[in-house]
């Protein structure tokens, strides 16, 4: 009697999984209705055919088919990608202009501090008394400040450079990316 009980425990432990699976059918008739039923012997001889079935998995895949349509569908059009690329490529080259202009800048500036340096060398050697000794020191100190900007402004640059160098390379990595892959 015990051996009998635990016999029927075990079958319906192991029937249990197997009437949780959740199977049902879909089927349009000859009016275009669509149905759906959990008996596939309710749908009529003549539709068994072109009945489609469905399980519990089957919903997860339309529900992932569902989230890629829907993502397409906010995806840009080409119309909208090429206005988009066409304004970030303006964009781009405003920024590169305007770095082009502050590295000329630059280098006017490096330029100038170059020659003020040869100058202050050429005073230095000038120097007979005390005087014109602190009166060069007074003249350095401003130069080494001017340097000191110099250095903070070639600093800002480089960070915009850098910054610029990110964003084109990352436009560059999306339009592979977005490019029809050839085979």
């Amino acid at each position: 009697m015990i051996k009998l009980g635990r016999l029927l425990i075990f079958l319906m432990l192991v029937s249990l999984p197997l009437s949780a699976s959740a199977e049902f059918y879909r089927y349009v008739d000859e009016k275009g209705n669509v149905h759906y039923t959990d008996d596939l012997s309710t749908v009529p001889k003549s539709q068994q055919t072109d009945i489609y079935e469905y399980s519990e998995s089957q919903n997860d895949t339309d529900n992932n088919q569902k989230d890629e349509q829907n993502s397409l569908k906010s995806q840009p059009s080409f119309e909208e990608k090429q206005a988009r690329d066409q304004d970030e490529a303006t964009e781009l080259a405003k920024i590169k202009k305007g770095l082009d202009r502050k590295k000329e800048e630059l280098k006017k500036e490096y330029q100038a501090l170059i020659q003020e340096k040869e100058q202050i060398a050429k005073d230095k050697k000038k120097i007979r008394n005390r005087t014109a000794a602190k009166k060069h020191n007074k003249i350095i100190s401003k130069f080494n400040e001017k340097v000191e900007d110099y250095e903070a402004s070639k600093k800002i640059f480089n960070a915009e450079v850098k910054k610029y160098n990110s964003r084109v390379k990352k436009d560059f990595l999306e339009s592979l990316e977005a490019s029809p892959q050839s085979e």
